[in-house]
């Protein structure tokens, strides 16, 4: 695959016709541009899916008064007995910043810290200061999500629950210092969303159209036909993976095996998957290599925001995919982590603590030619 924007906008390619006119079909409403005549609602986050998902990959991070493309912000009073967020009697689980009702206006500045790697190497890190006007943030707790990359979900989704759940050390019974553990409600598997909020494509898909968009789904099916939510999903699940770059090159070899070497693949699993049965014959019984194990980890203080979410602990995050990680700046820019803080691949590692504290570390007691060997690996994916 050519590496440019449209790195992250082609179909998967084992799918015969009918499934590639249906791929047609779901990405009009994906990248539609909507309006109050065909459903957008009042207040909102945005108009489009596209408009968050910039060329399917992340959204940018806000900065200042200069509200980005996709950021969404998370409210919540607290946590009920059962770990639920109690939502905002007035703003709900979700800020709406956009419409003539809207809800309130997100302003992000940056506070940076400094330090240095074990060879002295400077650094420098970012986390958001959030001020919303109408609200008193002494008293909530929110937490600023960025719009995820949108390829490989169906391949996802397709893993058997059993073969996850297998990989669940909750209490930490084998004493490697990770002890991740499975998203579970109402009877599912959390693995979408930065908290694993979401068991399946279409629930995501659902949720994004409700919350971000707040649409009037009566009027959108008078314009896409009532499948349009279905067809929808089937195209965000059917977005194809790119492919390895560079593989045989030693060096990135070398930055695979210290990959592995200082403990990444704990959490960012290399070890292949096999998908399950699926309608969809590409996405059944593939052997795929996303580097994530679906799992929820406890990230350290560093990235805990004091929000939970579904069953999430605020500091819990879930492992997200390093496939087509390589790729990022092809949509324009590069912001990772659930909030779009690091700048660079090398911040975001930087900002890895509780399991991945221990990984963290020997990341920066490397030489910097073979923390280049990382980083190098990781633009290979």
């Amino acid at each position: 695959m050519a590496s440019n924007e449209r790195s992250f906008s082609l179909s998967n390619r084992a799918m015969g016709l009918p499934e590639r006119i249906r791929f047609a079909d779901g990405d009009v409403p994906f990248e539609h541009i909507w309006s109050i005549e065909d459903g957008l609602g009042d207040p909102r986050n945005g108009n489009s899916c596209l408009g968050c998902h910039i060329n399917n990959g992340r959204s940018v991070a806000p900065e200042g008064l200069v509200r980005a493309s996709g950021p969404t912000l998370m409210v919540s009073l607290g946590v009920d007995e059962a770990g639920a967020m109690i939502p905002h009697p007035e703003i709900g689980l979700q800020l709406q910043d956009q419409g003539v009702s809207k809800e309130g206006s997100l302003t992000v500045t940056w506070e940076e810290t400094s330090g240095t790697m074990g060879d002295g190497t400077p650094f420098s890190l970012r986390k958001p200061v959030i001020q919303v006007d109408s609200l008193d943030l002494d008293s909530v707790f929110t937490s600023l999500r960025v719009a995820p990359p949108v390829f490989g979900g169906g391949l996802l989704e397709t893993i058997p629950a059993s073969d996850i759940s297998l990989g669940a050390d909750p209490y930490d019974q084998d004493s490697d210092g990770i002890s991740g553990r499975v998203a579970e409600f109402d009877g599912e598997i959390g693995r979408f969303g930065w908290k694993a909020q979401e068991p399946t494509i279409l629930s995501f898909t659902e949720s994004a159209f409700t919350e971000d968009l707040s649409l009037d789904y009566e009027r959108a099916s008078e314009l896409f036909g009532s499948d349009f939510l279905e067809d929808t999903a089937f195209y965000t699940s059917t977005v194809a993976v790119p492919a390895l770059r560079g593989h045989l090159d030693p060096n990135i070899q070398m930055g695979a095996a210290w990959f592995e070497q200082i403990g990444c693949a704990g959490c960012h699993r290399t070890r292949p998957w096999v998908t399950g049965s699926h309608e969809v014959r590409a996405l059944s019984n593939q052997m795929i290599i996303p580097f994530t194990d679906l799992l929820l980890h406890d990230m350290g203080p560093g990235l805990d925001d004091g929000l939970a979410q579904k069953g999430a602990e605020s500091s819990e995050w879930r492992t997200p995919p390093l496939w087509g990680i390589g790729l990022t700046s092809t949509v324009g820019h590069e912001h990772y982590l659930h909030d779009g803080r690091a700048r660079t691949l090398e911040e975001a590692i930087l900002w890895h603590g509780g399991e991945a504290q221990s990984s963290r570390d020997a990341y920066a007691d490397l030489s910097s030619s073979d923390r280049a060997l990382i980083l190098g690996f990781l633009k290979a994916l």
